[in-house]
């Protein structure tokens, strides 16, 4: 159905092809008011049918407020990304609110646009993962957002709450584990280091390393900006090295998938030849054989934690400073691991103890 015949659909037109009362097509849209299971289904399906697209402004104008909030990630074809979208939509849709969903595509541009998007339509908040930190507060648009935020897995310095995941916990028990297995030489793939989570799993990797007495080896780290051809290439160089990594922890899918292909590449096997160790959510690599050992993203815990957040500033009862809540990462064994062949052990300097100070860990609720 067009835009165009879709702003025509009224609350009446729903009401008329569900054989339902508008006061129960409302309350079953508001999500508010008792209505049974049979009209429920009766007029979602005529909101399917007919197109319906609520009127946000009309909302607002009766009521006083839309109840809808923003959610904004960089791609939601990121499945780490959709799962969390839905565990949040389910909490919200319980408290009577609906999430308006878009993808930034890491472009600050659109962002920004998106923000002011987002106002216009008086939505009462936003849950958003900026792609860009480090900004001041002059000119970072969400710093001058007017809507309570939730900001995920993103430093910003802004007003707003926020959602972590201990990247840097999860990180290291993954090269903890290796470490116990007799691995000296593990590599680790992650995300840029511009943004948190990237810097977080480097120094993960770093202090696990420093505490097994292992050295640290700039040639088998690569953090990229999850590009397939770049970590496929540099899976490659690593391994030519005279020493060529025996594991190697892959912190992303496409960063994954473009290292295992030039694993396979070289004819090695998984674990036999190479440990692996990848991220993801419960299902992510339910296909994989050998079943993968992954660091598990809590994403019931996050988005509990999220809408959370994001409901107790929209209900008044919090007006105090900016919250923080900090999600572990669970290690679940599977069977890409094992020890090293003695042939592939190489003598190994102690590291020099890290100089990096520990960040505090982030208080939760």
């Amino acid at each position: 159905m067009s835009t165009e015949t879709a702003k025509s659909v009224s609350l009446r037109d729903v009401a008329a092809a569900s054989g339902a009362s508008i006061a129960s097509v409302s309350r079953v849209l508001n999500n508010s008011g008792y209505v049974s299971a049979d009209v429920r289904r009766r007029v979602e399906r005529a909101v399917e049918a007919t197109g319906y697209v609520p009127n946000f402004n009309a909302r607002h104008l009766k009521t006083g407020r839309s109840k809808a909030v923003g959610f904004m990630v960089s791609n939601m074809a990121n499945p780490f990304l959709s799962a969390f979208f839905a565990a949040v939509e389910i909490r919200m849709q319980a408290a009577g609110f609906s999430l308006l969903v878009a993808s930034t595509y890491d472009q600050p541009a659109r962002e920004k646009e998106l923000l002011t998007l987002f106002e216009n339509r008086r939505l009462e908040g936003i849950i958003a993962s900026p792609s860009v930190e480090g900004l001041s507060r002059e000119v970072d648009p969400f710093a001058r957002c007017k809507l309570p935020l939730v900001i995920v897995d993103r430093e910003v310095d802004c007003d707003g709450d926020a959602v972590y995941q201990d990247h840097r916990q999860g990180v290291a028990q993954a090269v903890d584990y290796l470490v116990s297995l007799g691995h000296r030489r593990i590599a680790l793939f992650g995300p840029s280091v511009a943004i948190r989570p990237g810097r977080e799993k480097l120094l993960g990797y770093q202090d696990s390393l420093a505490r097994g007495g292992v050295a640290f080896d700039e040639a088998l780290v690569c953090m990229l900006s999850s590009a397939v051809q770049s970590s496929e290439a540099q899976m490659a160089r690593m391994l030519e090295l005279a020493s060529p990594p025996t594991a190697v922890i892959a912190l992303g899918t496409r960063l994954l998938s473009g290292a295992l292909r030039s694993v396979r590449a070289a004819g090695l096997r998984i674990p036999q030849d190479l440990s692996v160790v990848g991220i993801g959510t419960d299902d992510a690599f339910a296909l994989m054989h050998p079943a993968l050992t992954t660091l598990r993203f809590n994403i019931e815990e996050a988005a509990q934690a999220a809408a959370h957040l994001m409901l107790e500033r929209l209900g008044g009862k919090t007006a105090g400073a900016p919250r923080k809540v900090t999600i572990g990462l669970d290690l679940v064994l599977g069977a890409s691991c094992m020890p090293p062949k003695a042939a592939a052990r190489v003598e190994e300097v102690p590291a020099t103890p890290s100089r990096s100070r520990p960040r505090p860990r982030s208080s939760g609720l």
